[in-house]
């Protein structure tokens, strides 16, 4: 249940996050939204300007090979709460 909670208030953060950056509504998007086809306008530009700006939110780093393999939202989540709790079991 307390892992539930944790992934809902991830994804909404990380929605909030991004109706931000694309300064309207998204949200639309699901865990299953693809992302260059579910956000306006997210050109190959755009979603590296946005994946940036989620590194200064999450306090995470995108590693370039890892960017090509994130497609959908849940993809996007997935990396973002791997990532940091690897950063935690490390500290």
């Amino acid at each position: 249940m307390q892992d539930e909670k944790q992934d809902l208030e991830l994804f909404d953060k990380l929605v909030g996050h991004i109706g931000e950056f694309v300064e309207r509504d998204v949200s639309h998007l699901t865990p299953r939204s693809h992302l260059n086809n579910s956000i306006e306008g997210m050109s190959s530009l755009k979603m590296i300007e946005l994946l940036l700006y989620l590194e200064d939110c999450f306090g995470v780093d995108f590693e370039e090979s890892a960017m090509d393999k994130l497609e959908t939202m849940q993809d996007l989540e997935d990396y973002i709460r791997q990532t940091q709790d690897a950063a935690r079991q490390q500290a």
